[in-house]
């Protein structure tokens, strides 16, 4: 499922030229410090502030790009990834330093308002009482797969604009779900990389003690067909995103852990479990033979079809595919008929239909 998606804005590029100017009349706030500075900068891109001045040092003046980029990480997430672009202007005197900030945003201040107001109100509505921090993620996923259609335009940056026009790119999916995820009280954090050759964003998600990726953006099908969802890059390890992802893994959780096999340990023993395993589509299996296993048991429960998520790799489905249809020569159905899909990472979900 390849997909065209839009460069990101990210603070890191955001840095307008300063122009060195006479004495300005206008002074907003002092800082000393290049922590009060990156502190005092932050504060003002989380209020939405689309001006500001701040008076710092020449030395701090000649640095400024790197105290941007330190106050675009102090700030929260959320306000981060709706910053569009920063131009400073600044007078010189001496050692003092005065920069009027002129700053963009993807949202204003009440487009983020809006956006947390709705997330609260379908919070009430998804989440029901006695759910888990399981159950609350997937809910939150398929809430916003199914909301929102991919921007093939690719002009649509927001989350805001997801909601109020029904289209965004990777930033308003992953925005989205932080802010949701993060109202849910589900740890979460935003991680940005490339897929599909563009700059890309997704979100990392931390249940039981264990990181996992899960990249909504990739979840929805496109063109988009209403109400369907994948779960293809569902709570997935690095190794498994990796396959068509790619990341500075500094400073970002591991995922290490795989969620499909963890949830089917807990699925023998509670039924809960067994629902919410299904619901995404089951087990994955990794070998010829642990899939075989599956269809040949089928085949003796003379089930009339199965649906198997199974992780191709490398391999040639229709290779593997076919011995299986030759091991079911000699099982008591009289037809097996396969249909499926591989997405970008080689897992796929295989439906097989069996006749007796």
């Amino acid at each position: 499922m390849k997909k065209k998606r839009i460069a990101l804005t990210l603070a890191a590029a955001l840095v307008g030229s300063a122009a060195v100017l006479p004495s300005a009349p206008y002074s907003v706030s002092a800082a000393a410090s290049d922590s009060s500075v990156i502190a005092t900068i932050s504060a003002a891109l989380e209020q939405k502030k689309t001006t500001f001045t701040v008076k710092m040092g020449s030395a701090q003046y000649s640095r400024l790009n790197s105290l941007l980029d330190g106050a675009s990480v102090k700030a929260e997430p959320y306000t981060r990834y709706t910053l569009d672009r920063i131009d400073t202007r600044a007078s010189v005197t001496g050692s003092s330093a005065s920069v009027r900030f002129t700053v963009s945003y993807l949202e204003n201040k009440q487009q983020t308002e809006y956006v947390t107001a709705q997330a609260k109100a379908t919070l009430k509505t998804i989440i029901k009482p006695g759910m888990t921090a399981e159950d609350k993620v997937k809910v939150i996923h398929d809430y916003i797969v199914k909301r929102f259609a991919y921007d093939d335009s690719m002009t649509r940056y927001s989350a805001y604009e997801g909601l109020t026009k029904g289209t965004t790119v990777c930033q308003g999916y992953t925005l989205l779900g932080y802010r949701m995820l993060t109202l849910a009280g589900i740890p979460t954090r935003i991680v940005e990389g490339e897929a599909g050759g563009q700059n890309h964003v997704w979100n990392k998600v931390k249940l039981d003690g264990s990181w996992y990726n899960l990249d909504m953006t990739w979840d929805d099908p496109t063109p988009d067909r209403k109400d369907e969802i994948s779960y293809t890059y569902y709570l997935v390890t690095d190794k498994l995103l990796a396959r068509d992802h790619t990341w500075t893994r500094t400073h970002v959780p591991a995922a290490t852990t795989d969620y499909r096999a963890k949830l089917t340990e807990k699925a023998k023993t509670s039924a809960k479990s067994r629902n919410l395993l299904a619901s995404i589509g089951g087990e994955m299996t990794s070998t010829t033979s642990a899939l075989q296993q599956k269809v040949l048991k089928a085949i003796e429960r003379r089930s009339g079809d199965l649906s198997v998520t199974h992780d191709f790799g490398s391999a040639s489905p229709r290779s593997e595919l076919n011995r299986i249809m030759k091991a079911c020569l000699a099982t008591a159905a009289e037809q097996v008929g396969y249909a499926f899909k591989v997405a970008d990472n080689g897992t796929a979900v295989i439906i097989f239909t069996f006749e007796y």
